[in-house]
């Protein structure tokens, strides 16, 4: 994984600086926010190639910030991190555009099987985007 942008919005003060510490030893630029509000003006400020959200916030419900969050930006790559693991809560994460998923308590493993997908999605998403933004002045001359 080369180096990100990666947000995490959560409440709870030892997952949110476990996590911190965790993708800054990976050498990810890490944004934090404990809560919902805090977060989307954090993505606004800072859009990150990946979010971390916690489903449960005190401010805001999380897929009313995931909402805000694909508002911003269609492309966003929100994983949520859920205590819940009805079917209902997961099939919920999905239709609201959720990228993934992850279970409390958060195993490492999965954790970082599902942000690497992430990341390398944002970094191909990344690519596409500059590669077209440098054909388009190509493509424009050539219409002259």
């Amino acid at each position: 994984m080369g180096m990100a942008k990666i947000l995490i919005i959560d409440d709870d003060d030892s997952n949110r600086e476990s996590l911190e510490m965790y993708f800054t030893e990976e050498g990810h630029e890490v944004i934090t926010a404990e809560t919902g509000r805090k977060g989307i003006k954090r993505y606004e400020e800072n859009l990150a190639d990946a979010v971390i959200l916690d489903i449960r916030l005190p401010d805001m419900d999380g897929f009313e910030v995931l909402q805000h969050l694909k508002d911003i930006d269609s492309e966003v790559r929100v994983i949520l991190i859920t205590a819940f693991h009805d079917d209902q809560t997961i099939k919920k994460a999905f239709e609201r555009g959720a990228f993934s998923y992850i279970k409390k308590p958060i195993d490492l493993g999965d954790f970082e099987a599902v942000i690497s997908r992430a990341l390398s999605v944002a970094a191909e998403s990344r690519g596409a985007k500059a590669e077209k933004s440098r054909s388009i002045p190509i493509t424009a001359k050539h219409l002259n």
